[in-house]
């Protein structure tokens, strides 16, 4: 046999060999496409259900263009909705999963993964999709569409190749980061109480021409105020953020529940509206001391947020402010 002949039948060897790993490795899904993960008019979408074991989260809104609202009671963030806009309609298949882990991929996401579902306005699904966890190996996370179930991996190509946080099942992830921006005038009612010392809490009530102050302690008018003062109180409750969304909120919720505020502060706008946030210390676990820098906050007995102590050092005063 000649050199020539055994360099051709050596190459036929490893060209069979080769097309073997591909069709027998690898899925043929060439007639899927990136498509079945996109929503390219997101204006028809009307509500997006996210869910991943008892968990829920749902975003709505009324109308196209119409501004989207958190489980039906809180405004969403504009910057998490321009993300999942930006996943709908830019994300793309990476590479498919390989069929040797087809299988596996496929019952962890239906068990561990978090299901998606999109609705118009007509109460009717457009899309339902499973995302999992993202693989650094693959440059990609974990997709399926619940249409065919063949699993991919996907990211936004030159963007983001983890677009599991994107679909977060934490609510507090999807709240416009804002807990008080009032304008002095939208204000009816402030109530600051420091439950370990009622002698500097106050309640604070805003007339149209002036503002009147009362000792929490035994609610007694408090005359010869700095009205100066309050007024700059009155507007330090234009924009105040919390810094970041914390994890196991229930967990923390319930915990947080059995302990005493550091600070507790409720406003009612002047249509009756109620905004209440108790502010708790942070306790280090390595030293025993609490953070100086941040402090943990539940909205309305419900959302658990991490805020930070310069945020809300201005609103965080006793009743000798006015007075001095």
């Amino acid at each position: 046999m000649s050199k020539i002949l055994k360099i051709i039948i050596t190459s036929v060897f490893f060209i069979v060999i080769a097309f073997g790993i591909y069709f027998f490795l690898i899925p043929q899904s060439k007639n899927i496409t990136s498509e079945i993960f996109l929503i390219k008019d997101t204006s028809e979408i009307a509500k997006i259900f996210i869910t991943q074991n008892s968990e829920k989260v749902t975003l709505s809104r009324t109308h196209p263009g119409g501004a989207w609202i958190v489980d039906n009671k809180y405004p969403a963030n504009k910057k998490a909705i321009k993300k999942l806009y930006q996943t709908l309609t830019e994300a793309k298949i990476n590479k498919p999963v390989l069929i040797s882990e087809n299988d596996s991929a496929v019952k962890y996401l239906q068990s561990k993964g978090k299901k998606i579902e999109f609705y118009n306005f007509d109460n009717e699904i457009i899309k339902k999709i499973i995302i999992g966890s993202y693989n650094k190996e693959y440059e990609g996370t974990y997709m399926m569409n619940i249409k065919n179930n063949t699993p991919f991996i996907v990211n936004i190509p030159g963007v983001e190749n983890n677009l599991n946080y994107r679909y977060n099942i934490n609510a507090e992830y999807w709240l416009e980061p804002d807990i008080f921006s009032y304008n002095p005038n939208e204000i009816k009612e402030i109530i600051l109480k420091y439950p370990n010392n009622n002698a500097k809490s106050f309640r604070l009530e805003v007339f149209p021409d002036t503002v009147r102050i009362f000792s929490f302690q035994d609610n007694k008018y408090i005359p010869n105020i700095n009205l100066h003062k309050a007024g700059s109180y009155l507007s330090y409750f234009m924009n105040v953020k919390f810094a970041s969304e914390t994890s196991d909120t229930e967990e923390v919720k319930n915990n947080l529940r059995k302990e005493i505020p550091f600070a507790e502060i409720t406003v009612i706008n002047n249509n009756n509206k109620i905004k209440n946030v108790k502010l708790f210390k942070i306790k280090n676990d390595s030293t025993g001391n609490f953070d100086m820098n941040k402090l943990r906050a539940i909205i309305n007995n419900q959302d658990v947020v991490i805020v930070k102590y310069y945020d809300f050092d201005l609103i965080l005063k006793d009743i000798n402010y006015f007075t001095n």
